[in-house]
């Protein structure tokens, strides 16, 4: 299984050339905790963002899962350069803000629509194991520093206690976002979600940096009623605010694939 998740980074080595900054495998197969058709967390860094050429490795990626029998919901984390910065710097910044998302549903249930969550999940990618390192320009230590000084501030469990007992409103922007992306994970359009190619569309500086100005700091914000329930009904004021703030289904109400 070695050779199939080498195989992995050898295709963003081929498919992004010298556009390639950085590349490893993460996950159960570094941590050795992996199954028999586990799928292959697989990192990918650029210098900047190439959609024609992250959608072919995102589908070469898919195929080589196929041929080996593997599981495979998305395609790894493929971020520029500029756009992992801003999801860090978002991440750091929020949680800082409102430390109570750590306890709502945007963490605890594992929300898709939460960048907070995104970030975390990023930020254990950096701080984990990895095999197939490729770094020419020597930025894995550097990410890896700021990913122990994420979690030494804010320790969190690796698999959040109601994950996969997620309750969005009906008919908010919420769960119309999530069955939009459910609906695109069966067609043409399966690449057109936060996990999948083209992240600068959900995760770029302009968006991040916006939304983090119209909150102030909530140090006291306290934890929403139910680790499984959307806050946003419920919270009020500068609170609400910070939710929002993080919150895709209010940063990017519809964004179709390719625009």
């Amino acid at each position: 299984m070695e050779a199939i998740t080498g195989q992995a980074v050898h295709l963003a080595e081929d498919r992004f050339a010298d556009n390639l900054a950085l590349a490893f495998v993460g996950g159960s197969y570094a941590r050795g905790t992996h199954q028999a058709t586990s799928d292959i967390d697989a990192f990918v860094l650029l210098h900047h963002s190439d959609r024609a050429a992250e959608r072919a490795f995102a589908k070469n990626l898919r195929d080589l899962h196929h041929r080996a029998g593997l599981d495979f919901d998305h395609c790894g984390e493929i971020f520029d350069a500029a756009t992992l910065e801003a999801l860090l710097a978002f991440t750091e910044q929020v949680l800082a803000a409102a430390p109570a998302l750590q306890h709502s549903a945007c963490y605890q249930a594992d929300c898709p629509l939460s960048v907070f969550r995104k970030g975390d999940v990023v930020f254990k990618f950096l701080a984990d194991p990895k095999i197939h390192i490729r770094d020419p320009h020597h930025l894995l230590p550097d990410l890896e520093d700021r990913a122990t000084a994420y979690f030494t501030r804010w320790p969190m469990p690796r698999v959040q206690e109601h994950k996969k007992h997620l309750h969005l409103p009906p008919g908010s922007p919420q769960s119309r976002l999530a069955a939009q992306w459910a609906a695109h994970a069966a067609g043409r359009d399966w690449t057109d979600t936060p996990v999948g190619i083209g992240l600068e569309r959900w995760f770029g500086a302009t968006p991040l940096r916006a939304r983090a100005r119209r909150f102030p700091p909530l140090p006291a914000a306290a934890a929403p009623h139910s680790p499984r329930a959307c806050p946003l009904p419920d919270a009020q004021g500068p609170a609400r605010q910070a939710f929002a703030a993080q919150c895709l289904a209010f940063t990017h109400p519809a964004h179709p694939e390719g625009s």
